[in-house]
């Protein structure tokens, strides 16, 4: 029993420093914030193959790659997926290097609830009256910059549905993570070092000079930077409780929106205040939902 105890808290010590990770990756980002976010997107995307390169090769994951790679069915899975965590990679470097990190928070607030939707319509999984209880307030707080002040926080619903559909495709396919990540950067990767091979003949960031020095060291590290929370996470959910990790998960848009407000003095207007009252609401409804669900079917399974 004491291994085990153990084991699992070892297991939340990984979640929960995945999610620290995410939430202050706009301080890295905000580093390249004067390269053009394509440019930076697209050197994150070949040097996390580069890492995968590797991590898959040590831990004998090569042949199931290959076996995933020769099933036509799975390889358009993980085109798509390579698709949408690409959108939603770009979309969060830019959301940093344009000085709208609140909108990256409110973006991984509203995942979760984006997230059940996708299920609900993809998987026809049915919803809990507190799970459409959160959908309505998250959607009252989507809705408030545009009722308030006529402008649709557009970034944020793209980042946090991009993920959503990122999610679903991936559960569609069930291919484990590390062989799954690796594919993903693979089937876009050409297209990847295609623009960047572009834009450097045109006048890239590095034969310019814009990026010289140590600054030089941050792209390739980007390869680094994003496969160590995934790593992290994906070793860590397999000893962690859904409920532990679901709690957990909010830390990542609160830390990011602590960066926003105090590192680059970013500033909440009245709709943006009233957007997010509502997100916090509707993740307080969806958590205390979820775990009042789980509860009851424990006691179900105990009395059975």
């Amino acid at each position: 029993f004491g291994e085990k105890e153990r084991g699992m808290k070892k297991g939340s010590a990984a979640v929960f420093l995945s999610y620290v990770l995410w939430g202050v990756f706009p301080i890295y980002w905000k580093l390249l914030a004067d390269v053009d976010s394509v440019y930076v997107l697209c050197c994150r995307i070949v040097f996390s193959l580069c890492v995968s390169l590797v991590v898959v090769p040590l831990c004998g994951k090569w042949g199931e790659a290959v076996r995933v790679l020769r099933d036509k069915r799975l390889r358009r899975y993980m085109l798509a997926a390579g698709v949408f965590i690409s959108f939603n990679w770009g979309a969060f470097i830019y959301c940093v290097a344009s000085n709208r990190v609140l909108d990256a928070s409110l973006a991984y607030y509203i995942n979760p609830i984006l997230a059940i939707l996708v299920g609900f319509i993809v998987f026809r999984e049915r919803l809990t009256t507190a799970q459409w209880a959160a959908v309505a307030l998250a959607a009252a707080g989507v809705a408030a910059p545009m009722v308030m002040e006529g402008e649709f926080p557009l970034l944020a619903v793209l980042i946090g549905l991009s993920f959503a559909i990122y999610g679903a495709i991936k559960k569609k396919a069930d291919v484990p993570g590390d062989v799954s990540t690796f594919i993903e950067t693979l089937l876009v990767s050409p297209v990847a070092l295609g623009i960047i091979l572009v834009m450097e003949l045109r006048g890239g960031p590095i034969s310019t000079g814009v990026i010289g020095g140590w600054r030089l060291i941050l792209l390739p590290l980007a390869g680094v930077v994003t496969y160590l929370p995934l790593f992290l996470y994906s070793a860590g959910i397999r000893t962690t409780s859904m409920s532990l990790s679901g709690i957990l998960m909010y830390i990542n848009p609160t830390l990011q929106l602590l960066c926003g407000v105090i590192l680059y003095d970013e500033t909440m207007s009245p709709a943006m205040t009233v957007a997010f009252v509502c997100v916090w609401l509707a993740t307080i409804v969806f958590v205390a939902g979820g775990e009042l669900a789980r509860r009851k079917a424990k006691t179900r399974c105990s009395n059975g």
